[in-house]
């Protein structure tokens, strides 16, 4: 049975109950179709029940479940590519779909072996929600989804290059102001095009086929130095947005105090486990920033970039989430896109220019911010997976990833603009799955979720756009109200 939803209105944390069905506790029986992992580890032979795994959820101490076996990944975690908090998040959880939506099976077959300690003797049956995704996910892979025809990608990459040919003959060539600033144009839409392109490379859905070898190492450096903003800090942190989307003290792409506040829960000073700290709402956030953040929205949009350069920066100067083999290149390529870019601004005539080329390159590359919390800021917010009796980041990983992602409903020929995002839900649930292929599988991912009554959501860029400012403008009401005081009073004793 599909589990039971309440309470999905966008301003509400949502509280996903685990199911007590009698359904949901049975032992689940061996799926023959999924190939289990050889057991190479010390205990070959070991037996635990869900609660023992469960009881190995620190950092030091790190167990999960994948395919009903159990894995001791305490010691890989710091190694994972993926960076560490994707996976240790789920420690002591049972963490099958999440390792199987960013990894291919022969991947996991190759590398999850020497990890597993035994397995589990009272795993409950996957729901029929679980079954059925897993089942469409089988299917898009039979069809070959995961994979892309090269010439997809060989238009993409002409098609980007074209765009910084544009930009370098219109700033080097032309001597009119206003080709000057419809090269800053362009660079902006470079800069878009050029992170759908990286986006993609990052989650392995540019492959010709299943065993291709994406150097996400060197092409992350290639992406970085065109870009100028870290694919080692954008692992890093969209693979922890993916795995737990829209979890109010988990998720990173929805913690931007003190500008933005999209729930009342975020007036606490709440505790955000990627940063590792509290997240205050200080007297800039309660004064200048969260009671108007609708009027604020596309104004830092615009600006946004900037704080993407000082997150990489500050990123690659630290010890970081399992990237330290690709750090020292993603700095260097860092270091090449502060030396083009201020080149090429400097070219220019005159300091009006340089800084009207600069503003204006790096707000039309906003529009790329907008189209990323366009997909989530105005959905529902997930409680902390602490909270007793509620289940984990949301629920099992496919009823998560689609209440908390919304799709931009556009026409065909504006599909190079949004970039594959606008298949934001099928996205999240299916990472892999090529952007060639996305429009065409949209309809599958929406009758499934009409099956299990899940609110999938599709509205037109605009209505994605009225929907934010109204989220943001009903937070921005609450946080009027709001009073350290009160919460203060709320939380005494006595």
């Amino acid at each position: 049975m599909p589990p039971q939803i309440q309470g999905l209105e966008s301003d509400d944390v949502i509280s996903l109950k685990r199911s007590d069905s009698s359904e949901s506790a049975l032992p689940a029986e061996p799926d023959s179709s999924k190939q289990q992992l050889p057991s190479t580890s010390r205990q070959n032979n070991g037996q635990y029940t869900v609660e023992e795994v469960a009881r190995h959820n620190k950092k030091d101490d790190a167990w999960l479940i994948y395919n009903n076996q159990v894995l001791d990944i305490t010691k890989w975690i710091s190694h994972h590519p993926g960076g560490e908090q994707t996976i240790y998040r789920f420690a002591g959880m049972d963490a099958t779909d999440e390792l199987r939506a960013f990894h291919d099976d022969w991947v996991l077959e190759k590398k999850l072996p020497h990890l597993v300690i035994g397995t589990v003797v009272d795993a409950p049956a996957p729901s029929q929600l679980v079954q059925d995704f897993r089942e469409l996910g089988e299917h898009f892979d039979k069809l070959g989804y995961f994979h892309v025809s090269p010439w997809f990608y060989v238009q993409k990459v002409m098609f980007v290059m074209s765009l910084f040919g544009c930009v370098l003959w219109l700033v080097l060539k032309e001597e009119s102001v206003a080709a000057h600033m419809l090269g800053a144009v362009v660079l902006g839409i470079f800069w878009q095009q050029f992170a759908f392109v990286g986006h993609d490379c990052g989650h392995m859905s540019a492959r010709t086929h299943a065993r291709d070898h994406i150097d996400v190492h060197n092409l992350g450096a290639l992406v970085t130095f065109f870009n100028g903003i870290s694919v080692a800090w954008w692992k890093a942190t969209h693979n922890v947005h993916h795995a737990m989307p829209n979890t109010v003290d988990c998720d990173p792409d929805i913690a931007h105090l003190p500008v933005f506040a999209l729930h009342k829960k975020m007036f606490e000073g709440l505790f955000n486990k990627y940063h590792g700290r509290v997240m205050e709402f200080d007297w800039a956030a309660r004064n200048i920033f969260v009671p108007y953040q609708h009027y604020w929205y596309y104004p830092i949009m615009a600006f946004a970039r900037w704080n993407l350069y000082i997150q990489s920066v500050l990123f690659l100067s630290n010890s970081n989430d399992g990237h330290k083999g690709r750090s020292m290149l993603d700095l260097m390529a860092l270091l090449g896109f502060f030396c083009w870019m201020p080149t090429l601004a400097l070219q220019l005539p005159s300091w009006v220019e340089v800084v009207a080329f600069v503003l204006l390159s790096h707000a039309v590359a906003g529009l790329l911010n907008v189209q990323i919390t366009l997909s989530h800021f105005s959905q529902p917010i997930f409680d902390s997976p602490d909270k007793e009796g509620v289940a984990k980041y949301g629920g099992d990983f496919f009823t998560r990833n689609v209440i908390s992602s919304l799709d931009v409903a556009c026409p065909t020929y504006l599909d190079w603009f949004h970039g594959g995002l606008q298949f934001q839900t099928l996205h999240h649930c299916y990472p892999r799955i090529g952007r060639q292929h996305l429009r065409k599988t949209e309809p599958l991912i929406a009758s499934l979720c009409k099956k299990h009554s899940l609110p999938y959501s599709s509205k037109p860029f605009w209505d994605c756009n009225v929907d934010i400012v109204e989220t943001l403008k009903s937070a921005a009401l609450d946080a009027r109200k709001w009073s350290p005081l009160i919460y203060e009073s709320m939380c005494a004793q006595g």
